[in-house]
This record gives C-alpha cells, sequence and structure tokens, in this order.
C-alpha cells in the first residue's frame, strides 16, 4: 500500500502536538512535480486554517509525548460514507 493510499480523505487525523485536522485531500506539488512529490492539504479544527505538508512527512514516524514512536498523524476518525 503506497503512502497516498494510506492517508484518508475527510478524514480526522490527531497530530502527535495534540491538534486535531481533517485531510482535504493529496495533491501534487506543482514546485517540484518533476520529482514527483505529494502534499497533504488539510483543515486545522482549531483555528480553521488550511496547511500542506509533504505526504512523506505526514505519514513518517516521530516521537510523541509518551515516548511511544508512532506516525506523525493518527486517523481518529474515518471518513463519512
Amino acid at each position: 500500500m503506497s503512502e497516498r493510499e494510506v492517508v484518508k480523505e475527510n478524514a480526522v487525523y490527531r497530530h502527535y502536538g495534540g491538534g486535531r485536522y481533517t485531510v482535504l485531500f493529496v495533491a501534487s506539488d506543482s514546485t517540484n512535480m518533476r520529482d514527483g512529490n505529494e502534499v497533504v492539504v488539510y483543515l486545522s479544527l482549531s483555528y480553521g486554517k488550511i496547511y500542506c505538508r509533504d505526504l512523506v512527512e505526514f505519514t513518517e514516524n516521530v516521537e510523541w509525548p509518551d515516548g511511544s514512536t508512532r506516525p506523525r498523524f493518527i486517523l481518529e476518525t474515518e471518513p463519512a460514507e
């Protein structure tokens, strides 16, 4: 399963720092299109701001405040069907 397939659009994710975000979509990075880079575009549920982050960075493992190593964003709520 590719990283793109792992990230679910319209799902809510929790960031290791505590914020909650809705993934809007995964997009091609037009600045680096030749490299095939993709970004995750997501909405902060606390502040209403839209952010983007490299797909690889969105899915990479980091150390959480409890000392465990998990993905930077973890799925909290599946998208509504």
